[in-house]
């Protein structure tokens, strides 16, 4: 039997507990025999800790499924070869010579999967997630003289827009502005970009309740993840990539390969992970830890359960009954008591995630009712008075994103109206000028100064909707 082989950038606990776990499956129960080797897309990773368990580790599934209680432990072990290609660069080049390599697997969050104009070829590897990949395949064409059996399926895992057409569309970007042979740039097009999309919750290692999970360790494992049972994995492809990747046959896990996945995306990203991204400044700011914990605040919850039926459903151009039972299946899985899901987990990168996964049910919502969206214009206010703050709430993100943020708040109990434009206005920031959006910059900047004048959240709310009833 053939070996499959995969390359994967990407250590993260999600990668590892979806598309780890979907190839362990694959070889248990089919005649796949796969194996992954693992690429460290950023240069400080884990994949050192992980090398050192030989690719090993395992994964505690537990929650509700079906309305069923499970808890289950299962050893990972289809990871063959873990690299780091700032400190092994050779290796890296070296596996895009194999010949049995067959996919291409990502996970780098929804900023991996981005142009960055200043990568360079010259650099060994390339800063950005496209730049490493465009060399691979690079180095592949070379070395198999532009084999068109050599080109390769390439299934991104970041939750953006179409992201396997978006992550080609780079990397032909990448080739014309290195000036790479034409050759090359038509090669690129025979391999197959896959769109793809995700849904599972992984909270990662289990910082809480760490000695009832070392007490179930078959080897010391540094790596051990977490996860819940719903697994549910979409890719917009045909039966040529069954044959290939022969998922339909996989007990307990439900993954689809259909001709298009565009309504399954967005009630995903619209919903579930938008109800992620609007839980993280609501939560934080009430000094709350873990989505488990946010949903058992009534207020945050009242928010939340609001925000979604009246805003984001209404956004959506699909059957409202269908997206609101959706979103009470999701809530179920958010209530999983045995997950530690942080906040500040959730918080990394926010304000990309708040541009895919919110600002198009803010758009949509104001241009089909010519009203602006009352609770997410206030979750926005949230996100700029989070960011404004940053320092109390140990916030990740990229320096120019956070820098936007600064100097929106004067010392005479208001805002700085300037400062406050022009965060709205910056299209390239958030893929439209908000202000353009009817009555928007109004209502944000009563929301701003509500949240930032208040003495809690709570109290921010209530003053945020009174003085909207005024306008």
């Amino acid at each position: 039997m053939k070996i499959t082989n995969s390359i994967q950038f990407g250590e993260g606990n999600f990668i590892r507990a979806f598309v780890d776990y979907c190839i362990q499956l694959l070889n248990e129960q089919t005649k796949f025999k796969g194996k992954v080797h693992i690429i460290q897309p950023i240069e400080k990773g884990k994949i050192e800790f992980l090398k050192k368990q030989k690719g090993r580790f395992h994964l505690f599934s537990e929650g509700k499924l079906k309305k069923k209680l499970i808890r289950s432990k299962k050893i990972i072990n289809c990871i063959d070869q873990t690299i780091n290609p700032y400190t092994d660069y050779d290796s890296f080049i070296k596996l895009s010579r194999d010949k049995n390599l067959t996919f291409i697997f990502s996970n780098t969050t929804e900023s991996g999967i981005n142009f960055d104009k200043n990568d360079s070829l010259v650099n060994m590897p390339p800063k950005s997630f496209p730049g490493k990949l465009t060399v691979f395949l690079y180095e592949r064409f070379k070395f198999f003289n532009a084999d068109i059996d050599k080109t390769l399926n390439i299934i991104p895992c970041e939750l953006i827009e179409n992201n396997g057409d978006q992550l080609k569309k780079i990397v032909l970007q990448l080739t014309k502005k290195w000036k790479l042979e034409n050759k090359f740039y038509n090669w690129v097009k025979l391999n197959k970009f896959y769109n793809s999309l995700v849904d599972r919750i992984v909270p990662g290692f289990p910082k809480r309740k760490l000695n009832y999970y070392k007490k179930q360790l078959d080897f010391k494992d540094d790596m051990m993840v977490t996860c819940e049972p719903f697994f549910l994995w979409i890719i917009e492809g045909d039966k040529s990539l069954e044959k290939i990747f022969p998922v339909n046959k996989i007990r307990d896990i439900d993954v689809k390969i259909i001709n298009e996945i565009g309504i399954f995306k967005t009630r995903k990203i619209r919903i579930l992970n938008g109800s992620h991204t609007i839980m993280v400044s609501l939560g934080l700011m009430m000094g709350i830890d873990n989505v488990y914990d946010f949903l058992k605040n009534k207020f945050l919850k009242k928010i939340l359960t609001d925000t979604v039926k009246n805003e984001i459903v209404p956004s959506i151009n699909y059957d409202s009954k269908k997206l609101l039972n959706y979103f009470f299946e999701i809530k179920e899985r958010f209530e999983n008591p045995y997950f530690d899901h942080k906040l500040k987990s959730i918080s990394l990168n926010s304000i990309t995630k708040f541009k895919s996964r919110l600002i198009p049910s803010i758009v949509q919502y104001t241009i089909a009712n010519k009203k602006t969206p009352i609770n997410l214009l206030f979750i926005l206010s949230s996100l700029i008075v989070l960011y404004n703050k940053r320092e109390n709430y140990a916030i990740k993100d990229s320096v120019s994103d956070q820098h936007l943020f600064d100097k929106i708040k004067t010392n005479n109990r208001s805002i700085n109206t300037e400062s406050f434009s022009r965060i709205l206005s910056n299209k390239n920031f958030w893929g439209v000028n908000l202000l353009t959006l009817y009555k928007l910059k109004e209502l944000a900047l009563i929301g701003v100064e509500t949240i930032l004048f208040a003495n809690n959240l709570k109290e921010g709310y209530k003053n945020y909707i009174n003085k909207v009833k005024l306008q």
